[in-house]
């Protein structure tokens, strides 16, 4: 049987496969994403070794951890919303729950610790079964199909668009 700790290492190699295999086989989104969610877990274990007391909590609320959460929300809200995929969605909506989790601390002080940790730890798992779903889904597709774009058509600027920004001379 797996002890509490112990899972958590799985998960960091899960996402380190994940990591690897969307470098080699995915496009632009499934790279961000990966890259995005494990940089989560590296600042957080880099966080962790070098923290010997709690000295960044306020009212329960680990601060770094919602500077983590913060981050990521607006790297995985961005692609979610440009990205040609519908699976970035299912992450970023599992990111703002991790999010919410510290407000949700700081609004109810009674609220037991393990709830917060759980509520705020459960949606990497969503994230974790999300981003291997939609990584194997875009790897069979571009099997199948070929190549296919990476980025919603509306969020690249055409060149009638951009030659429009541009300053008059």
């Amino acid at each position: 049987m797996l002890t509490w700790g112990a899972r958590a290492y799985l998960q960091y190699g899960a996402y380190l496969l994940l990591f690897l295999v969307a470098w080699r086989r995915g496009g632009a989104p499934e790279r961000i994403l990966t890259g995005i969610m494990l940089g989560m877990i590296v600042v957080d274990r880099i966080y962790h070794l070098g923290r010997g007391t709690d000295l960044l909590v306020y009212h329960g609320v680990d601060v770094v951890h919602l500077a983590i959460d913060t981050s990521s929300l607006l790297g995985i809200g961005y692609v979610a919303l440009q990205a040609n995929r519908f699976y970035p969605l299912w992450i970023g909506g599992a990111q703002i729950i991790a999010f919410s989790s510290h407000f949700y601390r700081l609004g109810i002080v009674e609220i037991d610790k393990t709830a917060y940790q759980v509520m705020s730890i459960i949606p990497s798992y969503v994230q974790l079964l999300a981003m291997a779903l939609g990584l194997a889904f875009h790897m069979r597709r571009q099997k199948r199909r070929g190549s296919y774009p990476s980025w919603r058509k509306s969020s690249v600027p055409s060149s009638a668009m951009a030659a429009r920004s541009l300053p008059a001379v």
